[in-house]
């Protein structure tokens, strides 16, 4: 009843702020229609100031709402559990991963299961060092072995293999804090979901790429899925760290090989009128790209994932009408692409040539109703104690200045790639 409350609240909330916006933005439309195009002025000012801002303050009057941490208490975490890792050319990084599972403060056994994707590389050499030097009678590890190329080929085949009730998947540049597969096995023991998305966070960010990838992890991404797991709809549990009911994904057929298998799959779960959540105590650190080429492909390829996820059950296939709403509102990201290269964008232009039309004050607004917004994502992040931030101005600087300009590029070329049907590539 509470969840259906702050969730009723918060979408009143954020139309009020919607429709308050609307009324005062009449005169700067009035404004600039005596410049540009109406139809024009009309799709950029809704997409860069007021559906953003619908947005933003929907999410911030939820997660304000719904900001307290679950305690743990330890339940499940003496069952055995899964951990599928599939691995293609992850030679530097593999071993580092299998220990960080390995000593895991979780009492119960875990089965790690190594998929070899057909790497080129020292990967299997170090699958078997790992195997010898880091099992006890509590951790078994096991090398599979997948020919066929392709993510969702490695993890079919390792839930095949899969004899626990609960599995997770940890990809092989992922190390896991030490309480992490406890916090996620007892998420999911106790909220009977069908799969719990862990909290992931950049590791040790290097290059200015990645050093701006450390706010995207910690708040952008973090702020939806605890806005979209408090409703128990996260549409994301992301193949990077999340944990599965094995029925559930047996049931669903396990991955379909696409840009986004992860993506896919939780669509389906929710489909099957199952809940996805969220746990921000399970907490792990993914080694992010470090060159700008290989973020835009890699957030090229989530957004190809996006429209996979929406062909493969439409928002009112779901049985469960948050799951439908946060769905829907999927939709309208492309929308605030769009808006953002050939509107904020282009008003920035305009600016600097002289021509400031698109600088409204709503727009001026949403400035420090994002920082607002962050900040308090940021503080409860920061309260969790297996969260270990790691702060760079250089990083914040461009994440703010620079991040949404590539992020919406990429994110364009990629829907194009889907409505194309482009293949991308894993590795």
């Amino acid at each position: 009843m509470k969840q259906k409350c702050s969730f009723f609240l918060s979408i009143v909330g954020a139309l009020v702020w919607l429709f308050l916006s609307i009324w005062l933005a009449v005169p700067w439309i009035a404004h600039l229609d005596e410049k540009l195009p109406l139809v024009y002025v009309l799709l950029v000012v809704f997409g860069i100031a007021l559906l953003p801002g619908y947005l933003m303050c929907a999410m911030f009057l939820s997660n304000l709402m719904n900001r307290k941490l679950m305690p743990l208490t330890g339940a499940g975490t003496e069952q055995a559990v899964t951990v599928v890792i599939c691995a293609r050319n992850e030679e530097r990084i593999i071993y580092r991963t299998i220990r960080a599972i390995a000593e895991q403060e979780y009492p119960g056994p875990i089965e790690i299961l190594c998929v070899d994707n057909g790497s080129t590389d020292r990967t299997r050499a170090e699958i078997l060092r790992a195997a010898e030097q880091l099992q006890s009678q509590t951790r078994r590890i096991r090398l599979l072995e997948c020919a066929q190329p392709g993510k969702a080929y490695a993890l079919n085949t390792a839930l095949e293999e899969v004899k626990t009730r609960f599995f997770l998947t940890v990809d092989a540049d992922t190390l896991l804090e030490k309480t992490a597969v406890a916090a996620i096995v007892e998420r999911i023991t106790v909220s009977g979901a069908a799969c719990v998305a862990g909290n992931l966070l950049a590791a040790q960010p290097a290059t200015w790429v990645q050093k701006m990838q450390i706010y995207d992890y910690l708040i952008s991404i973090a702020a939806v899925k605890r806005y979209q797991g408090s409703y128990q709809s996260t549409l994301v549990a992301q193949g990077a760290f999340s944990a599965y009911d094995t029925h559930a994904v047996k049931r669903a057929g396990g991955w379909v090989q696409s840009a986004g298998e992860d993506i896919v799959l939780t669509y389906q779960l929710l489909a099957q009128g199952r809940a996805s959540v969220y746990e921000p105590q399970a907490v792990g650190y993914t080694f992010t790209p470090g060159t700008l080429g290989a973020l835009c492909r890699q957030r090229t390829r989530w957004a190809k994932g996006m429209i996979e996820g929406l062909r493969a059950v439409r928002p009112w296939g779901q049985p469960a009408a948050s799951s439908g709403y946060f769905e829907a509102l999927n939709l309208s990201i492309f929308f605030l692409d769009w808006a953002y290269v050939f509107g904020f964008l282009v008003g920035v232009v305009l600016a600097l040539l002289g021509m400031p039309w698109f600088v409204g004050w709503l727009t001026l607004l949403t400035l420090p109703a994002l920082l607002i917004s962050s900040a308090s994502v940021y503080r409860f992040q920061s309260k969790i104690p297996a969260v270990r931030i790691q702060n760079s101005f250089c990083g914040f600087i461009c994440f703010v200045l620079f991040f949404q300009a590539i992020q919406s590029v990429c994110s364009l070329t990629g829907y194009l790639a889907a409505l194309t049907k482009h293949a991308l590539a894993w590795k």
